[in-house]
């Protein structure tokens, strides 16, 4: 865990509590893996040969059959995760200590086929002895014990899904009483040795930002709005400022972008007036923020500026979460490359399944205004996250899921010894170097858990029906507001009428959209710009 990294916030998700259990469990599960690889190596020096040799080649063949049953589970276009680079050396040496196990037993197996004929073992049955009965009572009850820990293994994550983690009686912190005996113990364990990161991310934070302050996302690769999902259909426009003719004479712009800002985050804020415009009533609890938005590399490359020192004050520590009101108002006149403000919508549905966010911006001088405006779209959780909210609470399931790791233990042995051997490396940082990796973000814990598309046509009809909404009510309060300043809107009218009827990205001159108007469902897989594979 790098206590430097900046974590965005994403809707619906509490990183503090989902960084704890995270650790409680890596710690779990090492424990587990560290007992079971002890008791496999006594099984290796009790057993015979053949007993071995049998429960592998078992072993195998069961592991291939689950194997390839999961693999039929994974829907088809569904990318398989790529193996961290800190997992690969301890998978390495994962697979090398499964080789030397592997040929032990083979080695013992040859052995004992090397053994003297049937006759003369009956004659000489000591010197044809391969295993005594004291071998085999510490087998026997070794094999006891290795069901023991995985049987207990099952039975402990069990009463964690099916009670502690209820979608709607889980609790981030400990309570008058556990749901279960020990259920506090367990759920913290390991979270000591990582107190100095855990305290950045307080488990009952969950609260936006500050009226007064403006969130930060500071992140590290090509998508700058990280916690908010896939961009949707961006577009952007580069507005003449000509006066009407009975306005001539007055002086340009006229205006100021706060009041620019503040006046379309009024009006945008009355979207939700009514509660047939958006099912469920859900545009009355649009949300807005003001959001600075940084480059990591940018970041190290500037940090000496007194711009990134506000941010990152200390190399040992992260990134602020917030910046004062003072650098929001010095962003709003004078943005930078690296650093850059946005103000934000957001209106959350389908219970927080659904994240519609869209990002303002404007850039103004004497002659030219500037708009930038990017929706995102946070897509619902994988739908086997969410199999534990129907997990009955009493069941058969846990005995049955031990004795098929019990069946399939020996070739489970590299990856245990992988995850009993990991290690959590830190980016280094050499003295006096600054690498942008450790204090940027390229996604948040609610997109590493989210789904690709949405999981039905009325979600993809009510992101365009809420992207929709809140263009319109823009573009038309945009151009009420320039038209009060005595600007000429005609050349606006023409830009506006092309993103509402066709959907196109505008940079510059206007470009038709190569979208049909049968292909609306882009919500499901968006790609722009540098995304496109």
């Amino acid at each position: 865990m790098e206590s430097t990294r900046s974590i965005p916030r994403s809707p619906g998700v509490n990183a503090g509590a989902v960084l704890r259990e995270a650790v409680a469990a890596r710690t779990r599960r090492k424990v587990r893996d560290a007992v079971l690889l002890v008791l496999a190596v006594v099984l290796l020096a009790t057993g015979t040969g053949f007993q071995l040799g049998l429960w592998f080649l078992g072993a195998a063949v069961a592991a291939a059959v689950v194997a390839v049953i999961s693999g039929q589970r994974i829907r088809p276009g569904k990318q398989p995760k790529a193996v961290a680079p800190y997992r690969r050396v301890p998978l390495a040496l994962g697979g090398v200590a499964g080789a030397i196990a592997l040929f032990f037993v083979m080695y013992k197996v040859i052995e004992e086929l090397d053994r003297p004929s049937a006759s003369y073992c009956r004659r000489y049955p000591t010197a044809c002895e391969v295993q005594s009965d004291g071998e085999l009572a510490v087998m026997v009850v070794v094999i006891a014990l290795i069901f023991a820990v995985l049987l207990t293994d099952r039975v402990l994550v069990w009463l964690l899904v099916t009670k502690s983690f209820r979608r709607r009686g889980f609790r981030a912190s400990r309570g008058p009483e556990e749901l279960w005996r020990n259920e506090w113990t367990l759920r913290r364990l390991g979270n000591s040795g990582y107190d100095s990161a855990l305290r950045l991310f307080p488990a009952e934070d969950d609260e936006p930002a500050p009226a007064d302050q403006a969130q930060v996302t500071v992140y590290h690769g090509y998508r700058p709005f990280v916690g908010s999902g896939t961009m949707f259909e961006p577009w952007s426009m580069a507005l003449p400022l000509k006066p009407t003719e009975e306005h001539e004479d007055m002086p340009r712009p006229g205006f100021e972008l706060p009041e620019l800002y503040d006046r379309l985050t009024a009006e945008l804020l009355k979207t939700g007036r009514s509660p047939s415009l958006s099912p469920g009533h859900r545009l009355k609890d649009l949300t807005t923020g003001d959001r600075v938005v940084i480059s990591a590399v940018e970041l190290v490359d500037h940090i000496d500026d007194v711009e990134a020192r506000i941010v990152l004050p200390n190399k040992d520590d992260a990134p602020r979460p917030t910046v004062d009101r003072s650098v929001v108002d010095g962003l709003i006149t004078r943005p930078m490359e690296w650093m850059r403000y946005f103000r934000s919508f957001q209106v959350e549905t389908w219970d927080r399944d659904v994240v519609v966010s869209a990002y303002l911006t404007f850039g103004l001088d004497e002659e030219m205004l500037y708009v930038e405006w990017t929706p995102c779209i946070l897509h619902p959780i994988e739908a086997r996250h969410r199999q534990i909210d129907v997990l009955p609470e009493q069941s058969v399931r846990p005995l049955l899921e031990a004795l098929l790791d019990l069946l399939t233990f020996p070739a489970s042995l590299p990856r245990r010894f992988a995850t009993a051997v990991n290690w959590l490396v830190p980016v280094h940082q050499a003295e006096g170097t600054y690498i942008a990796e450790r204090y940027g973000a390229t996604t948040s814990l609610r997109e590493l858990a989210s789904e690709r598309q949405v999981d039905n046509y009325f979600q993809l009809t009510d992101i365009e029906r809420y992207v929709k909404v809140l263009e319109s009510r823009l573009l038309r309060t945009l151009g009420e507001f320039l038209e009060s300043k005595g600007i000429s809107v005609t050349e606006f009218m023409e830009q506006a009428m092309q993103v509402t009827n066709n959907n196109v990205h505008i940079t510059g001159p206007v470009i038709s959209s190569n979208v049909a108007s049968t292909g609306r469902a882009r919500a499901g897989n968006v790609k722009t710009g540098r995304e496109k594979g």
